[in-house]
């Protein structure tokens, strides 16, 4: 019998569409194109871009858009799909996705078919989490009146149970009405081993204003690293034994959908491949991973999409050699903290 693969990444969530609006026509009427994403499998699908394994737990509608997704995750980005389930109930996921003068999105709310909530604890196979290093979910696992939530719970456990190291991004967008699921969010915060967080996830669920002090709060606990990202003004890497700030890189940004699960993803495929103890990282350790996550970073909004413009590494390469920091005072920045 084949021995099964061992894997560096499971994320489980979200496998969906966004309709990225691109323009207009000659008649006015909006332009759409069809790109895969979802956060947690940008996460996986940049990993993999580098060289990493990963696997992908999601619900897919039985319809042409979950064929199309399916197919994509296993044969062209390479997922273990072992956990990927359809659903007859619904339909796959997919939103609108519209673009700011500057490059930021934002998403219609759109109450459509929810295929991302439909995920079976009882057709998950929990050896695919038992033979990963890193376990990635994010909020969607609290959606309490779904199927997942259950699903979520026990893969958690699993993942708990079987040592492997638990990775969260909050990825804080509006204020939850429902606050069990705003408890829910806090404790995976003060849970995970790996974070990224932003100022607005620190201020929200953590009530502070100061990142230094969040990083502290959360090093305390369970946390080994804590990333905390900035945009165009750089981000922040903090363990146990310092910390250290990077600046962007500054390239023709078109689509900066997926710039955040990008940089989640180059960080979770260097803390799985160049290091067997996170919290031996030096500070020169930190400056190194913190400027290839922000090339990354940077390099995936250069094209319009999410999932599949994750950069390879001489994409990365590229921004790393040729591409000029945004300069940034860090001590203007650190006032504001």
């Amino acid at each position: 019998m084949e021995k099964e693969q061992m894997l560096d990444l499971v994320s489980m969530g979200d496998l969906m569409i966004d309709f990225s609006c691109v323009g207009k026509n000659d008649e006015g009427r909006l332009l759409f194109e069809r790109n895969p994403g979802g956060a947690p499998m940008n996460v996986a699908a940049q990993l993999s871009r580098l060289g990493g394994k990963a696997g992908g737990i999601c619900c897919l509608g039985r319809d042409e858009h979950g064929e199309y997704l399916y197919d994509l995750a296993k044969n062209e980005l390479g997922f273990d799909v072992t956990n990927a389930q359809f659903t007859e109930k619904v339909g796959t996921r997919f939103l609108f996705v519209y673009f700011d003068q500057d490059k930021e999105r934002s998403f219609t709310n759109y109450k459509g078919s929810r295929s991302d909530l439909m995920i079976e604890a009882s057709e998950l196979d929990l050896s695919q989490i038992r033979r990963c290093k890193v376990f990635n979910y994010t909020p969607l696992s609290f959606e309490f009146d779904y199927p997942i939530a259950k699903a979520a719970e026990l893969a958690l456990a699993e993942a708990h149970s079987a040592g492997v190291m638990t990775a969260f991004d909050s990825n804080y967008r509006f204020p939850y009405e429902d606050m069990k699921v705003y408890h829910a969010v806090q404790d995976a915060i003060y849970s995970a081993q790996i974070l990224k967080l932003s100022q607005d996830d620190i201020r929200y669920f953590m009530k502070e204003e100061n990142v230094f002090s969040a990083c502290e709060k959360l090093l305390a606990g369970n946390a080994k690293i804590v990333a905390f990202t900035m945009g165009t003004s750089g981000s922040l890497l903090y363990t146990h034994k310092g910390w250290s700030y990077r600046p962007a890189y500054r390239v023709n940004a078109l689509d900066t959908t997926g710039a955040g699960d990008s940089f989640m993803g180059a960080l979770i495929y260097l803390l799985t491949h160049e290091t067997d103890n996170i919290e031996e990282l030096s500070v020169l350790d930190l400056e190194r991973i913190g400027d290839f996550c922000n090339a990354c970073a940077a390099a995936s909004t250069m094209k319009r999409g999410s999932l599949l413009v994750m950069p390879a590494l001489s994409q990365i390469e590229h921004v790393l050699k040729t591409a000029p920091r945004i300069e940034t005072q860090f001590d203007k920045i650190h006032k504001t903290f």
